[in-house]
């Protein structure tokens, strides 16, 4: 379980550089910070990181700074946000799709794999309109999902599930059989 000190130092680390990342063509930028002691490293920044971080740290704490540094960088940056959380859609969902199509060992690693899908589920509600084309490939990895899915208790930290509601985050609440 990550800690509160964890999201926020990504956060901060994350719009330090925010405007420079927007502004170039790399999808994975890597953040230069360390990690607080017993937490894993920090992955790279891309808008999809950034939308979990924010979730995950409205678990505990209401302080909504981030989220009004964000609408003012999208008031400026904003067509440079879409496009970038446009490409990693695609890298996630490619991601999360080759994850599905492994015939073996799929059920240890759900809880984390599927990470990929809950990050497709951030940029979709962000962007609020995705291609028809991505949203079909969607559909179609939740098909295949569904075949194998157990439902259940919710996967991640009990503490993120009020954030994460059954009806659209369905996929945190159970596991994939073998």
């Amino acid at each position: 379980m990550s800690s509160p000190e964890y999201e926020r130092r990504y956060l901060e680390a994350a719009f330090d550089v925010l405007q420079d990342y927007l502004r170039s063509e790399t999808l994975y930028w890597p953040l230069n910070i360390k990690q607080p002691r017993g937490e894993p490293p920090y992955p790279q920044l891309t808008p999809g990181n950034v939308l979990l971080f924010m979730r995950r740290l409205q678990a505990s704490e209401a302080d909504t700074t981030f989220q009004q540094r964000l609408a003012e960088l999208k008031t400026q940056w904003g067509a440079h946000w879409a496009k970038k959380a446009e490409r990693e859609i695609q890298a996630r969902l490619r991601q999360w799709e080759a994850y599905l199509q492994e015939p073996t060992e799929r059920a240890p690693y759900y809880r984390y794999k599927v990470r990929e899908r809950v990050i497709v589920q951030l940029l979709s509600e962000d962007l609020g309109d995705i291609p028809a084309a991505v949203a079909s490939r969607v559909a179609q990895a939740d098909h295949l999902l569904r075949q194998a899915f157990v439902p259940g208790p919710f996967v991640w930290e009990s503490h993120l599930q009020p954030l994460f509601p059954e009806e659209a985050y369905w996929f945190l609440y159970g596991q994939i059989k073998d």
